[in-house]
C-alpha cells in the first residue's frame, strides 16, 4: 500500500483544517456549546495520526483493521452532531419547542430508512466486496448525516424559529460535506474502480477540508447579535413563564 503525494497532500490539508477548527473551539471556548462536535474533531485528529504512524512503518494489517473498526464510532459521533445542531436550534429555552422534537424525530427517522433502502439498492462494481461495503456504508453515513441536519433546518423554519450563526455555520459546512459525500459516492457507485474513483474520493477530500475552514472562520467571528424572536416562539416562552408562576403560587400557598 502506497500513497501517492497528491493522497499525502489531501491528508495533510485534512489534517490541517481540523486542527484549525478544534484551535478555535477550544480557544475561542466554543466548545462549550458544541461538546459532541468536539469530541468529533478530537476523534478525528487522533485517528488521523494513529492511521498516519502505523502507515509511515509500515504496519498495513493494523492500518486496515484500524481503519475500518474507526467507521463505526465515526458515524455516532458525526450523528451526535447533528443532534447536537437539533438540540441548540429546537430547544432554545433548555426546553424542547412544542411539536419541535416529533417533527424532527420523524423527519430524522425516515431518513435513516430511505438512506438503508439507497445503500442497499445501489450495486457498487467493486473489485472486492469489502470495498463495495465500504461504498455502501459511505453512502449511507452521508444520506444520514445530510437528511438530519436539512431536517432541522426544516423543522426550525416551520416552527418560525432562527438560526443562531455559529450553528448555522456548523450546519451549512456539515450539510454542503455530506451532500457532496452523497453525490461522490452515488457516482462511485455506478462508475466503479477506475481513474474517476480516485478523482472522486479527492473530491469528497477536499469539501471536507472546505468545509472545516469555512466552519473555523464563521466560529471564530464573533456570534451577531440575536434576531428578534418568532411570534409563536415568544407565545410559547411566555405560556411557560405563566405556567412555572402558577405552579410557584400553588407551592407557597397556605393549606
Amino acid at each position: 500500500m502506497k500513497f501517492s503525494l497528491m493522497d499525502n497532500l489531501g491528508w495533510a490539508a485534512g489534517f490541517a483544517s481540523t486542527a484549525a477548527l478544534l484551535a478555535v473551539m477550544l480557544g475561542r471556548g466554543r466548545w462549550r456549546q458544541f461538546p459532541v462536535l468536539t469530541a468529533w474533531l478530537i476523534f478525528l485528529e487522533l485517528r488521523t495520526m494513529t492511521l498516519f504512524e502505523l502507515y509511515i512503518h509500515g504496519a498495513f494489517a493494523w492500518y486496515a483493521h484500524i481503519y475500518w473498526w474507526a467507521l463505526i464510532p465515526d458515524f455516532g459521533l458525526q450523528l451526535g452532531v447533528a443532534f447536537e445542531i437539533a438540540r441548540i436550534v429546537l430547544r432554545p429555552t433548555g426546553t424542547w419547542v412544542r411539536d419541535a422534537r416529533t417533527q424532527f424525530l420523524m423527519a430524522g427517522a425516515a431518513g435513516v430508512v430511505v438512506a438503508a433502502v439507497v445503500a442497499w439498492w445501489v450495486s457498487p462494481p467493486a473489485q472486492t466486496a469489502l470495498r463495495a461495503w465500504r461504498i455502501r456504508g459511505n453512502l449511507f453515513t452521508s444520506l444520514v448525516i445530510c437528511e438530519l441536519c436539512v431536517a432541522a433546518g426544516v423543522t426550525a423554519n416551520r416552527l418560525g424559529l432562527g438560526w443562531r450563526s455559529h450553528v448555522m455555520a456548523v450546519g451549512q459546512g456539515l450539510t454542503a460535506w455530506s451532500g457532496i459525500a452523497v453525490l461522490d459516492n452515488a457516482l462511485q457507485s455506478y462508475l466503479g474502480q477506475g481513474a474517476m474513483f480516485r478523482l472522486l474520493d479527492d473530491l469528497r477530500g477536499n469539501s471536507f477540508t472546505l468545509a472545516m475552514l469555512w466552519i473555523a472562520i464563521q466560529l471564530w467571528l464573533p456570534e451577531p447579535e440575536r434576531q428578534p424572536i418568532a411570534s409563536e416562539l415568544r407565545r410559547y416562552i411566555l405560556a411557560i413563564h405563566k405556567r412555572v408562576e402558577y405552579d410557584l403560587r400553588r407551592i407557597d400557598a397556605p393549606e
